[in-house]
Parts: structure tokens; C-alpha cells; sequence
């Protein structure tokens, strides 16, 4: 079985009472397409990641989400290691 890797960017907006709440994520073509564009929308928004995650397609497991890059203002633990 052959794993398919995902770039995802995920940005961040903020929300009522100064929470920070998660964007609509975006699906990029490689690591440094999310990267980039993560930078680019914490510009924008109050901040963005940029991670990687790799699917078995058939059976839809997935590896954990490693990530590749952080900018601006993220919530606390996002994506950090356990």
C-alpha cells in the first residue's frame, strides 16, 4: 500500500472575546508551496501553518500531521509534538 503525501495550509482568524479560531484549509502541492503561502496568509489573517500529513488512500489512515512551518499567531499546541 502506497501512502499519498498532503501539503495543507491552515490559517488563522479571530474569533469573539479574542479567541483564535481555524480557517478553511487549503491543500498546496509541496512543502514549499505551503510554506510560502502560509507566510503569505498570516499577513493577512492573524496567522497560518503549513504541515504535511501522508494518507493511505484505500484504507484512509493517517500519519500524524508533521509541521513544516508556523507564522503569526496560532492557537496554543497546535501541531506540537506529543
Amino acid at each position: 500500500m502506497t501512502k499519498k503525501t498532503f501539503y495543507v495550509v491552515q490559517p488563522f482568524v479571530a474569533g469573539k472575546r479574542g479567541a483564535i479560531k481555524a480557517g478553511i484549509p487549503m491543500e498546496v502541492r509541496n512543502a514549499a508551496d505551503a510554506e510560502r503561502i502560509a507566510e503569505r496568509m498570516s499577513l493577512v489573517q492573524i496567522g497560518a501553518i503549513a504541515f504535511s500529513t501522508d494518507v493511505e488512500p484505500e484504507s484512509g489512515d493517517a500519519d500524524p500531521p508533521v509541521l513544516i512551518a508556523r507564522f503569526g499567531q496560532v492557537p496554543d499546541g497546535v501541531l506540537d509534538p506529543s
